[in-house]
C-alpha cells in the first residue's frame, strides 16, 4: 500500500464531508427534532465532522516529516496560503456586498463597519479554516523539532494529555471538571502531532476495531446533538465541536481504517484530479453551493447528496480553469 494513496483517499472523504456539512447543516436550524429532514442533517453531519480535523491530521502526518529549517517552512507553506487566502477573502466580501447589502440604504461609514466585522473570522464562515491553518503553520518548525525528538511513549503521553484537554476545553465537560490549566495541551496542535504519529506508527491490528469505533463515535455524535438538542429546546452543537472528544476519535480511526486498506500505489485520473484540486475545492465550493442547492427540485433524501456532488465536481472543475489563467495557480488553492 502506498502511503500517498491513502494520504489521498482522505483528502478527497475529507473535502466531500465538508461539502456534504455545508449541504444539509440548514435543515438543522428548524427546531423540529422529529422530522426527517432535522434527523437526516443531524446524521449526516454526525458522520461527517471529524472532516476539518482529518484535514488537520493529513497536515500533521506529511509536514512534522520533512526537514526544513524555519524560514524555509514559512516560505513555502506561507506562499501556498497567503495569496489564496487574500484573493478568496476579497472574493467573498464582494459576493457578501452584492447578496446581501442594498448600497441605497447603507453608507460608506457602515461598509467599512462591516468589512472589519467580516475580516475578524473570515469573509465567509467557512474562511476561519485559513485563519487557524496559518497559526498552525506558524507553529510547524518548532513542533518538529519538539515532537521529533521525544520517543515514541512520550508522544503517546502528550497525546494522551492533549485528549484529556479536550474534555477539559469543552464548554459541557468543563461543568463537571477541575479547572486544572491543560491549554498547553489543548487545541488544533495535537490534530498534527497525531498525524505525525499515525503516519509513522501504523496500527494495523485495530483496521476493523478503529471502524467499529469510528461508527460508535458518530453514533454518540448523533444521538448525543438529538437529546441535548431536546433538553435545551433549540438545536446545540455541543458535540459537532471539532475539538470534542467524540470528534477527536471519529477523525483518528478513520485515518487508521483507510491507512490499513489495500489500495493501488495511483488512484484513478478522476479522484486524482480530485485530490490535486481540493484545497482550492473547500476555498470556493461556498460560493457554488449557494446557487446549486436551491435549483435542485428534488427530495431532501437526495437533494443534499446531488448538491454536494455538483458542487464538488464544478468547485474542481473552477479551480483548474484559474489555474490556467495567469497568476491563477497562485490564487485558486
Amino acid at each position: 500500500m502506498a502511503r500517498s494513496s491513502y494520504i489521498s483517499v482522505l483528502r478527497i472523504i475529507a473535502i466531500f464531508l465538508i461539502i456534504l456539512i455545508h449541504s444539509s447543516s440548514g435543515y438543522l436550524n428548524s427546531n423540529d427534532f422529529n422530522s426527517f429532514d432535522w434527523n437526516y442533517a443531524n446524521w449526516i453531519n454526525s458522520f461527517s465532522r471529524f472532516a476539518v480535523p482529518l484535514f488537520v491530521i493529513i497536515s500533521g502526518a506529511l509536514l512534522l516529516q520533512r526537514d526544513e529549517d524555519t524560514s524555509t517552512c514559512y516560505k513555502k507553506r506561507l506562499f501556498k496560503i497567503i495569496p489564496p487566502f487574500i484573493f478568496w477573502t476579497i472574493v467573498y466580501l464582494i459576493y457578501y456586498f452584492i447578496r446581501y447589502i442594498d448600497f441605497e440604504y447603507v453608507g460608506f461609514p457602515q461598509v467599512i463597519n462591516i468589512v472589519l466585522i467580516r475580516l475578524k473570522s473570515g469573509s465567509n464562515a467557512h474562511l476561519w479554516y485559513l485563519y487557524m491553518l496559518i497559526g498552525l503553520y506558524l507553529a510547524i518548525p518548532f513542533l518538529r523539532k519538539m515532537i521529533r525528538n521525544c520517543s515514541k511513549r512520550e508522544i503517546e503521553i502528550f497525546l494522551c494529555l492533549w485528549f484529556a484537554a479536550l474534555f477539559f476545553s469543552n464548554k459541557w465537560f468543563n461543568a463537571y471538571l477541575p479547572n486544572f490549566d491543560l491549554m498547553f495541551f489543548y487545541g488544533y496542535t495535537g490534530y498534527l502531532v497525531l498525524g505525525y504519529y499515525l503516519y509513522n506508527h501504523q496500527l494495523g491490528q485495530l483496521k476493523w476495531l478503529g471502524m467499529l469505533f469510528f461508527i460508535g463515535c458518530c453514533l454518540i455524535t448523533g444521538w448525543g446533538t438529538y437529546c441535548l438538542s431536546i433538553e435545551k429546546g433549540e438545536f446545540d452543537p455541543t458535540l459537532y465541536n471539532y475539538l470534542s472528544p467524540n470528534i477527536a476519535l471519529s477523525a483518528g480511526f478513520l485515518f487508521v481504517f483507510v491507512q490499513c486498506l489495500k489500495l493501488p500505489e495511483r488512484l484513478r485520473a478522476f479522484w486524482e484530479f480530485i485530490d490535486i484540486h481540493s484545497f482550492g475545492i473547500y476555498l470556493s465550493h461556498i460560493l457554488l453551493l449557494n446557487y446549486i442547492h436551491p435549483l435542485i427540485p428534488l427530495a431532501t433524501l437526495w437533494k443534499i447528496p446531488v448538491a454536494a456532488i455538483l458542487t464538488l465536481l464544478s468547485s474542481a472543475l473552477l479551480t483548474y480553469c484559474l489555474r490556467k489563467i495567469p497568476f491563477g495557480k497562485y490564487v485558486s488553492g
